[in-house]
């Protein structure tokens, strides 16, 4: 990591998000989380045009976190593109269940934008590398990732405090004290997805 003079990540206002189970179906529970995170991000004046070259990390916020391999962390994603489209993806095919993890859990959504010249792709040596340290120091990738993404590791440049706010976004965070960290055990319909990015 070089110390720059100039850096390239600008971070939003960290946005949470709670399914409402007096909704009567999934549909609507991802309808009306669907339409939170559009205004959330609306209020910080960005749209979809905003955030096309992002990275985003997924947690869980409340007493719980995950009890990975060599530490615990409330991050359960970490990807990249579009933030509110593939944030949507995500709402429809397996945030929304996020709930059921333990009472009280809401999700808690970090979006980071990248912005550097001459670099478009910066956004995927972001994620890259955020994979990777979140592996190197919990001994596993983030339990819904499938894959690290090894091409894009190691070439991008930070900034110390760059670097210093991509880490403190993968832990727990300063004065946080969660009460559990669970794992999934074999009957857990997640069991696979938790261990495949053991390596």
């Amino acid at each position: 990591m070089a110390d720059e003079t100039t850096a390239g990540l600008v971070w939003l206002e960290t946005i949470i998000l709670k399914p409402d189970r007096s909704l009567k179906t999934d549909a609507a529970v991802v309808k009306t989380l669907k339409k939170e995170l559009t205004e959330a991000l609306a209020e910080q004046g960005y749209g979809a045009a905003d955030l096309k070259r992002c990275v985003y990390i997924i947690r869980m916020k409340g007493d719980f976190v995950i009890a990975y391999p060599t530490g615990r962390s409330p991050v359960l994603y970490i990807g990249r593109g579009s933030a509110l489209g593939r944030l949507s993806t995500h709402l429809s095919r397996w945030l929304h269940e996020i709930d059921e993890f333990g009472k009280d859990v809401k999700i808690e959504i970090r979006v980071c934008r990248t912005r550097r010249r001459n670099r478009p792709d910066l956004f995927k040596n972001v994620e890259a590398d955020l994979i990777a340290w979140f592996a190197e120091k919990y001994g596993v990738i983030p339990f819904f990732n499938a894959r690290r993404e090894h091409t894009y590791e190691e070439c991008a440049d930070y900034t110390n405090t760059d670097a210093a706010l991509m880490m403190a976004a993968l832990g727990v965070g300063k004065g946080k004290r969660p009460r559990w960290a669970i794992a999934p055990a074999p009957a857990n319909k997640n069991y696979e997805v938790f261990h495949r990015g053991m390596e």
